[in-house]
């Protein structure tokens, strides 16, 4: 009886090891320099993919990492960035091999966000859970862009920052000027102040728009995302949905 419970027993140990081992694997496998990297890693049909910069940060491509870090990415399978990060300084210097990097373009159009989930799939071998995902982006594009020509907002004149460009035009607004990413300039208050009815598309992560209200106070403004401030499957989908209704509910 007790030789059966010892056996038993260091049964139960290897198993538990073993899913210990395995539950690791998958949450340390693949790393992405940020929320944004990470959600199109899901895009392009990687799962459980984690961002390394804090999924709470106003500004994640500015995060430093900490040696802990360092040491999770040597050991990850691939690493998912974009270029920008401050990180990639560190990470330059010998620190992970170039067979590790994936790098990827992060501006959110749909031509885009097919065109990275496909460099994505293909270096993965996901490519039939990426259409799945691709689809279902595209047509939440479809279906917002037809919302958008129902409240009549298509029409309307839209001055846009330069970080939620590609994804204003890619919903077909009406896009008549472009601020930042640096300081508002001179020009920008003299275009904005032509305008009676305006909307203002501003980024949430480097907020400029100050000036143009002062300057125009008929502009509508509403606040954009690009890095998804929650940890959650499809988060660009839900991002870019969120966007949408901040969008239309102004209207």
């Amino acid at each position: 009886m007790k030789k059966k419970l010892l056996i038993n027993l260091v049964l139960l140990l290897i198993s538990s090891a073993l899913f210990a081992n395995g539950t690791k694997e998958i949450e340390e496998n693949y790393l992405a320099s940020t929320s944004w990297t990470a959600a199109y890693a899901y895009v392009g049909g990687l799962d459980n993919v984690k961002s390394v910069s804090p999924i709470d940060l106003t500004h994640p491509p500015e995060y430093e990492i900490l040696p802990s870090d360092i040491q999770n990415i040597q050991n990850c399978k691939a690493f998912i960035y974009a270029g920008y990060e401050v990180m990639m300084e560190t990470l330059s210097k010998n620190i992970l091999e170039d067979e590790k990097k994936l790098q990827i373009k992060t501006f959110n159009s749909l031509a885009n966000i097919k065109e990275q989930a496909t460099v994505i799939s293909e270096k993965f071998n996901t490519q039939e859970a990426s259409s799945k995902r691709v689809k279902e982006i595209e047509d939440l594009f479809i279906s917002s862009k037809q919302s958008i020509e129902e409240k009549g907002i298509k029409d309307i004149p839209v001055y846009v920052h330069f970080h939620q460009n590609a994804f204003a035009k890619s919903l077909g607004l009406n896009v008549i000027g472009v601020f930042g990413p640096n300081e508002i300039t001179a020009t920008n208050i003299e275009e904005i102040s032509k305008y009676d009815e305006v909307l203002i598309i501003d980024n949430i992560h480097n907020q400029l728009s100050g000036p143009l209200l002062e300057v125009n106070k008929k502009a509508m403004v509403v606040s954009w995302r690009n890095f998804p401030n929650k940890d959650e499957k499809s988060s660009l989908f839900n991002m870019l949905k969120r966007n949408i209704e901040d969008l239309i509910n102004i209207y």
